[in-house]
């Protein structure tokens, strides 16, 4: 008689976990040692959005069309003297040609204002002398009902640029937010930053102290800083809060209501508007006004503003995203870029926010001043000035992951997983992933760490990787970024 024999097969513990989180934004706000397998501690210099790594945010030259008929066609725009302070722009009506005109103004370190006419010719850059001391403060302006720039400061009266002519005032003072609303002209002023000042005469080259009126805003919100019609209704933002001012019939009828207080300090030049929505950057968080109330926009990645002086941080709206310039530190023991500067630096991160989903991308390592963006019927372009290495350029944004020409080096890390195995030794066997750029790749556990260099291709590629330990981080570094996906680690959960 013969008897079937039950052969012992042992039982696989080999699993493979695949790391489909690319499009999640990273995690600064929680402990890395909590967050899901495969979900972003820290990314920068690369786009994440759809799942897989691709080439980050750049800059370079900024260059524009010289024909509206040929938009294709761009030539880069000259820049003149050794630093730009600061970025304008100007559209007016040109009647000799019935069209608007949309020019690009800056203002240098040697006092001039220069102006390009972006869909021109532009044989020579333009400009003006000033005896302005040092950058002026600029607001925009509707002066006989077309788009102004005025600007005050030390050193020079009160001036408005529109249509190609400079006009000026003695007896305005410096004026640092304004805009017309109801038939008067409402400024904050750098005087007297704790009142609103208005004027019957809402033409400020007709500015007399005497025919002015203030509203006395002396309360714990602190200074004024910048003032906004919006919603019917002017809005301003101060260092604390933000307080509304109802205007009823022509008799000085005034309601105010003080419609939010803010825990931190609010930074004035990251207010920036998109539609029926204002943000801005209140301590280390990001918040949306939408004219009644005020909101967390609901990132966990902004804890690496903490603790930092963020009062150069600048933010602007700008196809259906928010971008901000600002200070932070990770704490990783490296220097990116701009980081590296002997002397220092202002701002050292881009954080970009899309306003539609909430997705965050970082660039690190460059060191933005300002920006601004240039919108027109024709072709639209985000463009900024910088600080440092880069001071004498304006430039425009790119989707190569580069700051003029200047590859910048990206990192993808996730968080600290044991892959759902509490308390017992794993092994990750190999790892599979599709890059079309060289790459390198670290695994590492509290016993070891190994880095991996993948040269790009088509197709997946698989690699021995032999890494052992309880708790493991991934991260993928690269100079130029490519395309990387289907990355997956095949663990053996019993060693």
């Amino acid at each position: 008689m013969y008897y079937q024999r039950s052969l012992s097969v042992k039982k696989s513990d080999e699993k493979d976990f695949e790391y489909d989180l690319f499009a999640n934004s990273q995690n600064f706000e929680d402990d890395a040692s909590t967050l899901k397998i495969g979900e972003p501690h820290i990314v920068y210099n690369v786009i994440s959005r759809d799942g897989t790594l691709k080439p980050g945010y750049g800059f370079k030259d900024v260059a524009m069309p010289i024909s509206e008929d040929d938009l294709d066609n761009e030539v880069k725009i000259s820049i003149r003297g050794g630093e730009v302070k600061e970025i304008w722009k100007l559209k007016w009506y040109d009647r000799s040609s019935d069209k608007n005109k949309y020019y690009l103004f800056y203002f240098n370190q040697n006092a001039e204002i220069c102006y390009d006419n972006i869909f021109n010719e532009r044989p020579l850059t333009l400009y003006i002398d000033t005896t302005f001391t040092q950058t002026p403060f600029v607001a925009y302006y509707r002066y006989n009902s077309i788009d102004a720039i005025l600007l005050s400061g030390e050193g020079q009266d009160l001036t408005i640029i529109t249509s190609g002519n400079l006009k000026t005032n003695e007896n305005a003072p410096r004026i640092i937010s304004c805009c017309s609303h109801y038939g008067r002209l409402f400024a904050i002023t750098a005087t007297a930053r704790g009142k609103l000042v208005y004027s019957e005469e809402p033409d400020v080259l007709k500015w007399v102290d005497d025919k002015t009126k203030d509203l006395d805003f002396s309360d714990e919100r602190g200074d004024l800083n910048r003032i906004i019609s919006f919603n019917d209704y002017l809005f301003v933002f101060r260092d604390f809060g933000i307080t509304k001012v109802s205007i009823y019939g022509a008799n000085d009828e005034f309601e105010i209501n003080h419609m939010y207080k803010s825990d931190s300090y609010i930074y004035p030049n990251t207010i920036a508007q998109s539609g029926e929505n204002i943000y801005f950057l209140e301590g280390n968080r990001i918040k949306v006004f939408n004219g009644s109330t005020v909101k967390d926009v609901n990132v966990d990645c902004l804890n690496v503003l903490n603790g930092c002086d963020n009062r150069h941080a600048y933010g602007e709206c700008f196809g259906g995203k928010y971008y901000l310039a600002c200070k932070g530190v990770f704490d990783d023991n490296k220097k990116i870029g701009c980081e590296n500067y002997k002397d220092g630096f202002n701002n050292n991160l881009l954080v970009v926010l899309d306003l539609s989903s909430n997705h965050i991308d970082v660039v690190r390592g460059i060191d933005i001043k300002q920006m601004l963006a240039l919108n027109n019927r024709y072709k639209s372009k985000l463009v900024a000035c910088f600080n440092n290495e880069y001071k004498d350029k304006i430039g425009e944004l790119t989707f190569d992951g580069k700051i003029f020409d200047n590859n910048m080096v990206a990192c993808w890390e996730s968080g600290q997983t044991d892959f759902n195995v509490h308390g017992s030794l794993k092994r990750i066997k190999s790892f599979f992933i599709k890059t079309a750029s060289d790459c390198m790749i670290t695994l590492s556990s509290e016993r070891m760490s190994k880095t991996f260099s993948l040269k790009g291709k088509d197709g997946l590629q698989k690699v021995r990787a032999n890494v052992l330990g309880n708790l493991f981080s991934v991260k993928i570094e690269g100079a130029e970024i490519k395309c990387i996906s289907n990355f997956v680690l095949k663990v053996n959960c019993g060693k």
